[in-house]
């Protein structure tokens, strides 16, 4: 056997995953249990009602050999639409304003993020830098004007729970991959010389703020600093073959990561705690995005890759708990916590809400206009931001008028 798989590995009730393969003797017999028929060719589709594992049995005058691969099964998403006020309720708006029109590159409206402690929303624009929402207006100021320029497309943006005036803002391609600000976004410097950044984590029970952890875009590499930035070092290397992208990661203190993993043979979120030395897989399914920590009780939640769910762990990493399917990761790798305590994530086509940690969902908002990148909620103008971006490799990657929406929503939603 050259190879067995499933595509995807996750799936909902009622929905089919191809099982793929390939055998070195186009003449043996293939058996594949627990499916009554042999089978043949070199696909075969299934639908399964529960989580099945296939193991397909190739065999010939010489013998035979095994291989096996699991299909995950989730119940079906229960979603109840309501309207956001009443039956002509607000929709989704343009938002970009000002920034439209501003020259970029591919992937030119790369974010939209809110600063917890302030709730300032901010948006990274691919060459032209951040830009916060002025306080009473809907346009966009510019951040930055002092120190280093960014330039990259921006990816996250992680703020100070001691200290709200510093944040940190990470992003890929152009320019570096981490800058911090301690001035409310006035001024950044850059934090080595590390790029291609998705996401970066703080050891925030180090007052100093010293261990920073960095996954790399669309690599299967992780960064580490223990000088708040200055200079870093991989820590990757003890991850298995096969881990695929290692973009995830969460700082828990200066000795105990985790990191997601996703779009490999073997991923999953994996847990060290000796500071990268060594690393224990904790999950065996992928992991995406930004992990949403729930203080002080310290509960991890994470998105799943290929639309699996969420998972949650209330030891600091060491267990995970995969809770029933809602958000869906096709074009958004968005979790979100709300100020009343509720999850908001994007599930097909539409923000959904989960007033049970993950339990279940129901979609409470219209749908959107488009397939979005990523959303983000505004406490103080009560109303959600959602963004997505182009990729015109030889044309005009300027600012779109719908570059960002937004949605007003009323108190009771």
């Amino acid at each position: 056997i050259s190879s067995f798989t499933a595509d995807p590995t996750r799936i909902v009730e009622g929905e089919t995953a191809l099982l793929s393969w390939g055998v070195n003797d186009p003449n043996a017999t293939l058996k594949i249990t627990p499916l009554r028929d042999a089978v043949a060719g070199t696909s075969h589709e299934v639908t399964p009602v529960v989580t099945t594992t296939y193991t397909l049995t190739p065999s010939n005058a010489l013998g035979s050999t095994v291989k096996a691969v699991t299909v995950s099964v989730a119940p079906p998403l229960s979603t109840q639409t309501t309207a956001a006020t009443d039956d002509t309720a607000a929709e989704w708006v343009n938002a970009a304003t000002n920034l439209e029109g501003l020259e970029s590159e591919c992937g030119n409206l790369s974010y939209v993020g809110t600063l917890p402690d302030g709730d300032t929303v901010i948006a990274g624009v691919a060459l032209q830098g951040l830009w916060a929402l002025q306080e009473g207006s809907d346009d966009w100021a510019p951040l930055g004007r002092q120190g280093a320029t960014i330039r990259n497309r921006t990816t996250s943006l992680v703020q100070d729970p001691a200290n709200p005036g510093t944040f940190w803002e990470s992003g890929a391609y152009s320019g570096g991959g981490v800058y911090r600000t301690t001035d409310g976004g006035a001024s950044f410097q850059q934090l080595g010389d590390i790029s291609f950044v998705d996401l970066v984590s703080i050891d925030f029970t180090d007052p100093l703020r010293k261990t920073l952890v960095a996954g790399i875009h669309e690599q299967p590499i992780l960064h580490r600093s223990t000088d708040g930035g200055a200079s870093w070092v991989i820590i990757s290397a003890g991850l298995p073959a096969g881990v695929g992208i290692v973009n995830a990661p969460l700082v828990i203190d200066a000795a105990t990561y985790l990191v997601g993993t996703n779009n490999g043979d073997e991923s999953g979120i994996f847990r060290t705690t000796d500071a990268g030395v060594t690393w224990a897989r904790v999950a065996d399914f992928g992991a995406v995005g930004r992990p949403v920590v729930i203080e002080p009780e310290g509960a991890i939640y994470w998105l799943l890759e290929d639309n699996g769910g969420i998972a949650r762990s209330t030891d600091d990493g060491e267990t995970w708990e995969v809770l029933s399917r809602g958000p869906s990761t096709g074009d958004s790798i968005t979790l979100q916590l709300l100020p009343d305590g509720r999850f908001v994530a994007i599930g097909g086509g539409s923000l959904i809400v989960s007033a049970d940690q993950g339990a279940t969902w129901q979609r409470f908002v219209p749908p959107m206009p488009y397939p979005a990148k990523g959303f983000t909620y505004s406490a103080t103008r009560n109303a959600f931001y959602a963004w997505r971006f182009d990729c015109v490799f030889a044309g005009d990657n300027s600012v779109p008028a719908d570059a960002i929406i937004r949605l007003d929503v009323g108190p009771s939603q």
